[in-house]
């Protein structure tokens, strides 16, 4: 459509500069730089009252996400050294009829750690600012006011402040993830990756502070 009009000759300028910003994010540490920021690594103390494990979406057929897959792992690690005596694990579910969710996916993973652990699902969550409201009314009908909150990384600025500004003392849990691109060594692929989820997180934020969800 460009071509058509007299801004013709700006389409090479505009193809090089985005280019060029393919290559700076795939080849160099620029993606480590950016995101860092916004990744937060709590202490993790002795024991919390709850963990928290944040929802990342679901697939059509019902299974949870990569990302959803790799915070509730995290969180299933943290409940088998005994930091809580309970895991709350947000799910999302779809407005198809019948409903998709992806509970039972979630179930089989959560029966890895067996009867010691209590596992509470959070349901028909659909942002991080649902998911604090839903879980803070789990948390004062058990009298709980800390939790462990675990995300993906760079996800955990914006969740735990979120959790922090609905009243819950936070200990924020980055997620163990294969695949990342803010690490020494990362492939162009893991680095494109978490430049898209810098750019949504980086919009998202601002858009929590305008709504005045989070500081």
């Amino acid at each position: 459509m460009l071509g058509n009009t007299r801004l013709r000759p700006l389409l090479p300028i505009v193809g090089g500069i985005l280019a060029l910003i393919c290559i700076a994010v795939a080849y160099t540490p620029l993606v480590s730089a950016v995101a860092r920021p916004l990744i937060r690594r709590d202490t993790i103390p002795a024991r919390v009252d709850a963990i928290a494990v944040l929802s990342a979406g679901f697939t059509p057929d019902g299974m949870m996400r990569r990302e959803t897959l790799e915070r509730l792992l995290s969180g299933v690690a943290l409940a088998r050294r005994g930091l809580a005596p309970v895991i709350l694990v947000s799910m999302e579910r779809s407005n198809n009829r019948p409903p998709v969710s992806d509970s039972a996916d979630i179930q089989s993973v959560v029966s890895l750690i067996g009867e010691r652990t209590r596992t509470i699902l959070v349901d028909s969550v659909t942002t991080t600012r649902t998911e604090a409201l839903r879980i803070r009314a789990i948390a004062r009908a058990n009298g709980w006011e800390t939790l462990a909150v675990v995300t993906s990384p760079l996800h955990t600025r914006r969740a735990c402040a979120t959790f922090e500004a609905v009243g819950f003392r936070v200990v924020c849990v980055p997620a163990t993830v294969r695949g990342s691109g803010v690490i020494p060594g990362s492939i162009a692929e893991d680095r494109l990756r978490d430049f898209r989820s810098w750019l949504y997180e980086s919009f998202a934020t601002d858009s929590y502070r305008r709504r005045g969800w989070i500081p």
